[in-house]
């Protein structure tokens, strides 16, 4: 704060005349309905399908990387077990930062399993909104450090596109979509099948997913469907102490010879968009998603001696009424709520672990424009959670509640707008966090508030942005990997800068530029002063891009992400894992119906590893530096034909 507020002044100083800006995207991820991103109260980025196009990206994850304020932790390289961390929660982003799809969300509310993000075709993305800061008024349980939203592609017209990636490691991709317009219904498939040896032994993937859109316009309604299913397979190959590392990166030890996921998943979606007259509508969807999963991990040095099975079945039902509010442009009212249930089954030799979780929620949000220049923003939200727990042959009964509110300002001065946010945020344990938890207590739910200050000045060809943020936790869910266990951190802290620069420097050549600075840390209790592990202090990306004609363009992308303390390693008694800088380059051309495109992913050969945990050595306890090695350089090229 001290630093920042003096900035702000010296350049509203030596810049007062800057002029508005031209609008820039229509967003919906900060308050749910339709709104400039210049208006809203909330910091967020988009990324819109030129910028995917152009970046050449083979995943979610490789587009994320180094985006303002995100963090990723890929375990292998290839997308399928990457971990999107907004704010700093390292190895339980998984469950502090919430992805949604079109609004319906991905996270598993019950387990700690990573959202299955690679059945995500980044072909159909028409813009993805990152909402910097937590969303627990507007998005409940898991939306701590923020939240990302993938918007898919609205269906304009009839079109065919067929693609082909192929990339080192033997990696291949087959992709092909149908978007037909059939009266007032649009229809939409999509399919792809890809397989890798990925970068390390024993890490084959394969994955197939195909699914089917549709939308049906009527007067002022509009209805909604989509099936989808995914079978997804892959070999797993463990994590390296650092005398493994020194012999092979690549290699995968013998005890981990049968580890492996083999994941199908069944989504259905059905829903309505309602108009009740020209300041009201209502919208209401039900989805249900269906995960069965096989799969074996060994516990070094352990192996499994058997195949475990985990199957979940989630049903989501959700409404939202929106009220206009007359005379006063943008401002509205929502009303809203949101039913979750989840059965959830877990069979391996350790023992059944089961649990059957309903979430109910409902909330409010007001967004009050008091002049054209002026937001206010106002919402609460209250949850109930029930549910009944099976670990081994012990069954127990939890039920809580939690109360949250939010407040926002904005305020648009000349070319600049200010913005300031509160945002009380919570996530519930989920089954593994209560099974694994040796204090024989129940672990407590994790609450917060996010507190934020922006500013942002734009013109019609360059935005820079400063946001200052904290988020103070109590008894966030963490798991000490030294006593295998998970437990409640009494206080923990989080205080950030991010600085953004988006520059046009000509009609050939643009670059964008971000800055993190994050300082997390435990605040009290028996870790009170360690840092918190997997958070890097520093992170910064640059990119650029340059058009030598309309047809071809070339995009450079640089990583640099500083030291961070191991995962699990919550007293701080081992080393750091190190820092690295990370170059990839793609050069696309189109023309005519074709777009071709050739990438290098880590141009320089930098060898280094996003993840590493704390190993701890049983029966003589000893705790080790583990890995799990990044790729070195790699090379992909695609083809697309849209007829």
């Amino acid at each position: 704060m001290k630093i920042l507020l003096p900035l702000l002044l010296a350049l509203l100083t030596v810049t007062p005349g800057i002029s508005s800006a031209a609008l820039g995207p229509i967003i919906v991820t900060p308050s749910i309905v339709e709104e400039q991103r210049e208006e809203s109260a909330t910091p967020i980025t988009v990324i819109d399908a030129k910028m995917i196009a152009r970046s050449g990206a083979n995943n979610l994850a490789e587009l994320l990387r180094g985006q303002a304020g995100v963090h990723i932790s890929d375990l292998f390289g290839d997308g399928s077990q990457a971990t999107v961390d907004l704010r700093g929660f390292g190895p339980t982003a998984i469950s502090n930062t919430l992805i949604l799809i079109d609004g319906r969300q991905l996270n598993n509310s019950t387990d700690s399993s990573t959202p299955d993000l690679s059945t995500i075709d980044l072909e159909d993305i028409q813009q993805i909104e990152i909402l910097q800061g937590s969303g627990g008024v507007l998005y409940g349980n898991q939306a701590v450090g923020g939240v990302i939203n993938i918007i898919r592609k609205k269906f304009t017209q009839d079109k065919v596109t067929v693609g082909l990636k192929l990339g080192s490691y033997d990696s291949s991709r087959i992709s092909a979509s149908i978007n037909k317009l059939v009266g007032n219904t649009q229809l939409a498939l999509t399919a792809f099948s890809s397989s890798s040896d990925n970068y390390r032994d024993h890490n084959e993937t394969e994955i197939k997913h195909v699914s089917l859109r549709a939308n049906h316009d009527y007067q002022s309604f509009t209805g909604y469907f989509e099936l989808a299913k995914s079978d997804d397979n892959i070999l797993t190959p463990g994590a390296l102490l650092q005398s493994e590392l020194d012999v092979s990166r690549t290699q995968s030890l013998a005890f981990y010879s049968n580890d492996f996921f083999d994941t199908q998943t069944d989504t259905f979606r059905i829903g309505m968009d309602k108009e009740i007259d020209d300041r009201q509508s209502l919208n209401i969807d039900y989805s249900r998603r269906i995960n069965d999963r096989e799969f074996i991990q060994t516990f070094r040095p352990f192996p499994s001696p058997s195949v475990a099975t985990q199957d979940r079945d989630t049903q989501i039902l959700s409404g939202k009424y929106i009220l206009e509010r007359e005379n006063y442009t943008g401002s509205s009212i929502i009303l809203g709520f949101n039913l979750e249930e989840t059965d959830y089954e877990l069979l391996s030799f350790i023992g059944p672990q089961e649990m059957d979780q309903t979430i109910n929620d409902i909330y409010v949000l007001s967004n009050w424009h008091i002049s054209n220049r002026s937001v206010v923003t106002a919402g609460f939200r209250y949850s109930d959670q029930q549910a009944d727990i099976l670990n081994g042959s012990t069954l127990e009964s939890i039920s809580d509640s939690v109360s949250v509110f939010s407040m926002g300002y904005m305020q648009r001065v000349g070319g600049w707008k200010l913005s300031a946010r509160a945002d009380q945020n919570f996530r519930y344990p989920t089954v593994e966090e209560h099974s694994f938890n040796s204090s024989g207590e129940t672990l407590k739910t994790q609450e917060g508030v996010s507190l934020e200050l922006g500013a942002e000045i734009f013109t019609n060809s360059d935005r820079y942005r400063a946001t200052l943020y904290s988020i103070e936790l109590e008894n966030e869910i963490a798991f000490d990997s030294s006593g295998f266990s998970n437990l409640n951190l009494d206080e923990t802290s989080r205080q950030g800068l991010i600085l953004e620069a988006s520059n046009h420097w000509s009609n050939k050549f643009s670059t964008n530029l971000s800055f993190t600075l994050l300082d997390a840390e435990i605040t009290d209790g028996a870790f009170a002063g360690s840092e918190l592990p997997l958070v890097p202090e520093k992170s910064l990306r640059l990119d650029g891009i340059y058009h030598f004609s309309q047809t071809t363009r070339f995009n450079l992308e640089i990583i640099a992400v500083d030291e961070q303390v191991f995962g699990g390693d919550f007293s701080n008694q081992l080393g750091k894992l190190d820092g690295y800088t990370v170059v990839n380059a793609n050069l696309s051309y189109s023309v005519n119906r074709w777009d071709l495109a050739f990438r290098i992913n880590n141009l320089l050969d930098e060898e280094y590893s996003e993840f590493g945990s704390q190993y701890t050595d049983f029966p003589i306890p000893d705790i080790f530096e583990s890995f799990f090695p990044s790729p070195e350089r790699n090379f992909w090229i695609s083809a697309k034909y849209t007829f």
